[in-house]
């Protein structure tokens, strides 16, 4: 196995000399590149290998900034149901297709949470670091096996977390708030300003108040409350 700054004697497969094409040493015998090995990990070992590489850059604790926002539930996603009379979204992906439901979710919630990132990085002092989950992707992960990461993440890594605007209505970011609460993070709103629990609560119970009238499923949410409640 090679190790840092060590050279490869020859390709694993034929024992030619290697070459440097493209950035990357292949075998020009037998085109045997790095790029083309297959890993087989178990989750907890992908985990271990994201959170070594995230502390490499994350150092100090305290001036790491966590920016919550919706990615595949939330405001947005509650409006794409309305305008197709539908309740959930699985139903959505059924009547539109999930290249449909990518575009114009997930990728318009992407699209905003990276500029919310940008924004916080701009209102903060120079030496923070902002984290910002949304243009991470891990093949194979499910929807829990994400919020198991992030929640990792603010409880292990992070000092503040700024929540985007209708955060209330994302179980993502209403889990990440309830986590940052029990785990004494320092939240704030998506304009820098304090929001501490009952301010939090108020929001999520009005939200889920909302959603319940038309219909919707907040099974989720209403966990996230409860588990903020005295």
């Amino acid at each position: 196995m090679l190790q840092a700054g060590a050279a490869a004697a020859g390709c694993p497969e034929c024992g030619e000399p290697l070459v440097m094409q493209g950035g990357c040493q292949n075998c020009a015998s037998c085109a045997t590149s790095p790029h083309d090995s297959e890993f087989k990990r178990l989750y907890s070992q992908e985990v271990q290998m994201l959170f070594s590489a995230l502390d490499c850059v994350l150092l100090d604790r305290e001036r790491v900034l966590y920016c919550s926002s919706e990615l595949t539930s939330g405001l947005n996603l509650y409006r794409a149901l309305r305008h197709y009379g539908l309740k959930t979204a699985s139903d959505l992906r059924k009547k539109l297709d999930e290249a449909w439901f990518r575009t114009n979710v997930v990728d318009v919630n992407i699209q905003a949470a990276v500029a919310f990132a940008g924004h916080a990085r701009r209102a903060v002092p120079p030496e923070t670091i902002v984290v910002t989950p949304a243009p991470f992707s891990a093949p194979d992960w499910d929807q829990p096996q994400y919020l198991a990461f992030w929640r990792d993440l603010l409880l292990t890594r992070v000092g503040l977390v700024w929540f985007n605007r209708n955060w209330e209505f994302s179980n993502g970011c209403s889990l990440e708030f309830a986590v940052a609460q029990h785990a004494g993070l320092s939240t704030f709103d998506h304009a820098g300003n304090p929001l501490d629990c009952r301010k939090g609560i108020e929001l999520l119970n009005a939200a889920i108040q909302q959603l319940a009238s038309e219909g919707f499923d907040v099974s989720k949410l209403s966990d996230n409350l409860n588990s903020l409640l005295p």
